[in-house]
């Protein structure tokens, strides 16, 4: 066995998980660190100007290929900057690994009057899943493993790692470790639970002899990578889809079964419809939290929830059948027991929703061709759709930009 720094330990945990790339602003206190992801043709560093924005930057990759991202700050003002960008990853529920360096173990938790000092874990705390100060270099493998299994596990979401210096810089034999550095499946869950098969069935039937069936897609559609299992029962079922705001995506919005969030057409559906299936989500504000005016009675619409997190099951609107389980395995064997019906025909209450929809859309067309001065912000918006493909990835800000795209 070889000595090794507590950077060099840390550096071949994200590694073994399978880390591409760290996001961030070096620091002389992380120099153990950056030396071995320097060193590795396994992991690359890559620098920016400003932490918030190597905070989206681990967001964006976390979003776009479904791993956790990884992103890392100095000491103080370093890890302050992280904040709106980790906080962006909280409210979307998006696994990240935040990881910051801190003053040696010696100088903090009370802080010594050391520069830049910051008590950083308690600072991230409500902008987390969970996180711990890195006390000691043996407990490095144990205490990484311990933040992705949280990031990854139920409701995902950041994790922050606090690194002490002396920490990173210290060197011990790498057979001292007690369990090693060892692959993920040695200390987390890598095959997503399915639901209840007993539950599942039910669900089926309830869906296939509903009046008129609507599936309302969450962020964990997205996440768990089941939209195409979600539009697949809805085309069997021959039931409107409507989606959050952040799940928009989930399924094309030209499909036929598609009803652009919060459009007339959407919450037409969403009132009529009898029974809702509403997979990894949770009824947000955007949602008007499940409830009248924008769906319908609680008392008389049936709703049927799957989650992977327990605690998210009816948090807003009380359900009919509660489905703990991943979004896609759970689909998977929805789908293969709906398919098993008969395909149901058109409804009329989805010609009557899209035709309100369209009707609804016909102003914002006309904008979009609009050659007015000055330039109507859907004029951009279909500029931008025009130029980029199809499957272009596109980023939308809070505001009114949000209305317009």
């Amino acid at each position: 066995m070889s000595m090794m720094t507590g950077g060099e330990v840390l550096a071949r945990c994200l590694i073994q998980e399978g880390v591409k790339y760290v996001f961030g602003i070096p620091g002389d206190q992380l120099y153990p660190l950056l030396d071995s992801i320097h060193t590795s043709e396994e992991i690359e560093f890559v620098t920016f100007r400003h932490e918030q924005a190597a905070a989206h930057a681990a967001d964006a990759w976390a979003r776009t290929t479904g791993q956790p991202g990884v992103c890392l700050g100095t000491v103080g003002p370093g890890a302050a900057d992280l904040v709106p960008g980790v906080y962006t990853a909280f409210a979307d529920s998006i696994p990240m690994i935040v990881l910051c360096a801190q003053n040696q173990s010696w100088r903090i938790h009370p802080d010594h009057g050391s520069s830049q000092g910051l008590d950083q874990l308690e600072m991230f705390k409500p902008i987390t899943k969970w996180g711990a100060t890195v006390s000691h270099w043996q407990r490095i493998p144990h205490l990484v493993h311990w933040a992705v299994r949280e990031a990854l596990s139920g409701k995902p979401g950041p994790v922050f790692l606090d690194l002490p210096s002396d920490v990173l810089y210290m060197k011990c034999d790498e057979s001292t470790l007690e369990d090693g550095i060892v692959p993920a499946e040695k200390y987390r869950m890598t095959r997503p639970p399915v639901g209840d098969p007993e539950l599942i069935s039910k669900a089926a039937d309830m869906l296939v002899n509903a009046a008129f069936p609507l599936v309302h897609a969450g962020g964990g559609v997205l996440a768990s990578d089941s939209a195409k299992e979600l539009v697949e029962i809805a085309e069997h079922l021959q039931a409107p889809v409507t989606t959050s705001v952040g799940a928009r995506g989930a399924i094309p919005e030209d499909h036929p079964l598609s009803l652009v969030p919060a459009s007339f057409g959407a919450i037409g559906a969403q009132c009529q419809s009898d029974l809702v299936l509403l997979v990894g989500g949770r009824f947000g504000d955007l949602d008007f939290w499940g409830r009248a005016p924008g769906w319908g009675d609680c008392a008389e619409q049936r709703l049927i929830q799957i989650d992977i997190a327990p605690e998210m099951i009816a948090h807003n609107r009380v359900v009919d059948l509660a489905i703990v389980g991943d979004a896609k395995s759970t689909l998977t064997e929805l789908l293969r027991i709906v398919k098993s019906k008969p395909k149901a025909k058109p409804r009329t209450e989805m010609a009557d929703c899209r035709e309100a929809q369209d009707s609804w859309l016909t102003d914002f067309v006309s904008q979009g061709k609009s050659d007015q001065v000055p330039i109507h912000p859907l004029r951009m918006v279909q500029e931008v759709r025009d130029f980029f493909p199809r499957d272009a990835i596109s980023i939308v800000d809070g505001g009114n930009i949000a209305v317009w795209s």
